[in-house]
């Protein structure tokens, strides 16, 4: 990494989404989640990410109704960032092996701030674009508070596991 250039971070994708600016890591590996090309393994991984961060990290208020407002959240510079920047590596690692880009964004100023806490800001992107092509087979969606376990792949397989095995037990004889 070089010397640090901005007083905020931010993990992004090299490629916008519908708020016209660099999607954010999370959502990065969620479009491949989505997209069915994690493994169940990978998929558990980003999960278990996916849940630290959700238990350690406050949720901004913006992210209660969707994030109408369009906000974008970036880490502030310092020693609980450096941590949290390096609990992210496998989330790149996943990034790199799909061969999605990103890249670790640096800023004095990335907008208006509507958030704040002891570890990151809520902006409103001084400057927003078209959104630009998204990797092929990325698929959209609502964006989810808190734990996306009962969304992945294992679920839907105990799920089912769970249905056939009622379906027995509860079959009229």
């Amino acid at each position: 990494m070089t010397a640090a250039t901005g007083r905020y971070v931010r993990l992004q994708a090299r490629y916008r989404g519908r708020l016209g600016v660099e999607v954010g890591i999370f959502v990065a590996v969620d479009h491949l989640r989505r997209a069915g090309r994690l493994s169940v393994e990978e998929e558990q991984l980003y999960f278990d990410i996916d849940d630290w961060f959700n238990e350690n990290l406050p949720n901004p208020p913006f992210y209660e109704d969707g994030n109408t407002v369009g906000a974008v959240t970036w880490f502030k510079r310092g020693e609980a960032t450096t941590t949290m920047l390096e609990r992210l590596q496998p989330l790149q690692d996943l990034l790199d092996r799909h061969g999605v880009e990103y890249e670790l964004a640096e800023s004095e100023d990335p907008g208006l701030v509507i958030y704040q806490d002891e570890y990151q800001v809520g902006v409103i992107p001084h400057r927003r674009r078209e959104p630009s092509p998204l990797p092929v087979g990325t698929v959209l969606g609502p964006t989810t508070a808190g734990s996306k376990r009962k969304f992945g792949k294992r679920a839907a397989t105990d799920a089912s596991t769970t249905r056939g095995q009622d379906d027995v037990l509860f079959e009229p004889g």
